[in-house]
């Protein structure tokens, strides 16, 4: 029985005295500012069973409070929820505010969207149902909680003891399977509930995104490292995939890459699965699209955009979406999803990159109001911080290509002689220069048509780096298969295979994002 995750009576509690903090901030000069008050909740239980076992309680929350005059932010934030002490911040944040406000000549003014000025029918549907009551919108002041589907009598019977449990039993199984084969093995279970209350003149919002992720690995004989991820928005329920199949394709995969050959540097034709897709995407035209990376100037994207210059062939096209609730014929999304930012934005999807041509940047509040050198541009729901002790700037949800016609086995066939590249190995990019690196842990041979088995390594025995100039990679797409094989008309109506992953950005501000896609095949690709 699916059913979505609540917010907790503890941190329901809160939702008044975000109401009067807010209240605090812009009350009569509404007409000036636009203030908002969004409060944190971290929850997460690790355990990881390798030679040894360890486990590990993450609890965290904080509230920021912030205040958008002209095109400035003025933030606070502390772990310090005394109601005296927040509004005391709050009346100083506002002064400083308004005192910089005053100072300008003919400053932009910004007001907030209310639910009845919200697309609610383009939304995803986990997000509508939420929204809706009895097929009404919200009524003013009530609050509006959305969580994510998961299946409680899974789930919650699964306590911290019973996740060490089964991490330890995972580890075992991968051990008695592969025998003489492998030097050790590995399992790490985490269990999370991120929590997000938001509050500012026009509505009042909660989310609980639950998440479970499962790594896999097993080592060999000389210390090749094979790995597997199995998870998402979702509980227990993920480690269902973790079967027998699983684990003996795992050992048998180590097998393989402990006595595999190197490949010689070179072009080859590739086909990359979803999780070597994704990182393309991300690092092609995700980081470049990234709303003030282009304001900044240090992104290709807004010069390229202006003077109509494609960047891909018509198969180049890339989405951004964090309202990704289903992928394939997986009832579940990935960790990129959310229902609303940091900043009460509702997740929607985003074309960054349609048939070559580049559409809009991946935007925050103030990436949109200031825009780039083609001017301001639509909002969209990528404000995101690492935590409410960070920054927060636009950042990647879940960035994935769009599906195709084929099955892998008739990719396959276009390939001839080539490679599969399935298992990712990190990506960097260049989002100036338009240079894009993306790993691979090893390549599968693909000869006369058909997978062969036959894995390679890097030329120094390691993973492989694939790595060309953004327009040429993206120019190079043969074709893509379907959305998922067990569903090929995807009658389920989902999104693309995305994988679990993240995101350091600048300084390092890591955050959560998904990124998927089909199988691509593509005509060249420098390996080495």
């Amino acid at each position: 029985m699916k059913t979505y995750y609540p917010l907790s009576d503890e941190l329901r509690a809160f939702f008044p005295m975000l109401g009067k903090l807010v209240q605090t901030l812009e009350t009569g000069v509404e007409d000036k500012i636009y203030a908002f008050a969004c409060l944190e909740d971290l929850d997460q239980f690790q355990s990881h069973v390798s030679q040894t076992e360890a486990s590990g309680l993450t609890m965290d929350r904080g509230i920021v409070l912030r205040i958008l005059a002209g095109h400035r932010n003025f933030e606070y934030a502390t772990n310090n929820f005394d109601e005296t002490a927040l509004l005391s911040a709050a009346e100083r944040l506002r002064a400083e505010a308004l005192d910089y406000f005053q100072s300008l000549e003919n400053p932009a003014v910004y007001t907030p969207p209310t639910w009845a000025d919200e697309p609610i029918d383009q939304f995803a549907a986990p997000i509508r149902e939420q929204i809706l009551i009895n097929g009404k919108l919200p009524e003013a002041g009530k609050p509006v909680h959305f969580g994510n589907a998961y299946d409680p009598s899974i789930s919650e019977s699964m306590d911290r003891a019973e996740t060490a449990a089964r991490s330890k039993a995972i580890k075992e199984a991968i051990m008695e399977k592969g025998g003489d084969k492998l030097a050790s093995a590995g399992c790490m279970i985490r269990r999370k509930v991120k929590s997000r209350l938001f509050v500012d003149r026009t509505r009042m919002m909660s989310q609980s995104l639950f998440s479970s992720l499962y790594y896999i690995y097993a080592i060999t004989p000389s210390g090749k490292n094979v790995r597997d991820i199995i998870g998402g928005m979702t509980g227990a329920e993920a480690a269902a995939a973790i079967n027998d199949a699983l684990i003996t394709k795992l050992v048998e995969t180590a097998d393989k890459v402990e006595h595999a050959e190197r490949i010689k540097p070179g072009r080859y034709r590739i086909i990359t699965g979803p999780d070597v897709t994704g990182v393309i995407a991300h690092e092609a035209f995700g980081h470049t699209q990234e709303g003030d990376t282009c304001r900044l100037g240090r992104s290709c994207a807004p010069g390229l955009k202006k003077k109509g210059i494609k960047v891909g062939n018509e198969q180049a096209s890339i989405i951004n979406n964090a309202g990704v609730f289903a992928m394939g014929t997986i009832p579940y999304g990935v960790n990129g999803t959310h229902f609303f930012d940091d900043e009460g934005f509702i997740a929607r999807p985003q074309v960054i990159l349609d048939k070559g041509e580049l559409s809009s940047p991946m935007n925050d509040l103030m990436s949109s109001i200031v825009g780039d050198i083609n001017g301001p541009s639509p909002r969209q729901s990528n404000g995101k911080r690492e935590s409410w002790k960070r920054p927060l700037m636009p950042r990647q949800t879940n960035t994935y290509f769009t599906a195709g016609d084929k099955t892998l086995d008739q990719l396959a066939e276009l390939c001839g002689d080539g490679f599969i590249a399935e298992h990712a190995h990190g990506g960097m990019e260049d989002p100036k220069g338009m240079g894009l690196t993306a790993g691979t842990e090893y390549l599968e041979e693909v000869k006369n048509g058909k997978r062969t088995g036959k894995l390679f390594l890097g030329p120094q025995g390691g993973h492989i780096e694939l790595s060309d100039p953004v327009p040429r990679l993206l120019d190079s797409i043969i074709a893509k298969s379907v959305i998922s094989e067990e569903d090929p008309l995807n009658e389920n109506g989902s999104e693309p295979i995305n994988k679990w992953g993240g995101c350091g950005k600048y300084h390092k501000e890591g955050v959560e994002a998904g990124c998927g896609g089909p199988w691509i095949l593509w005509e060249g690709i420098t390996c080495g």
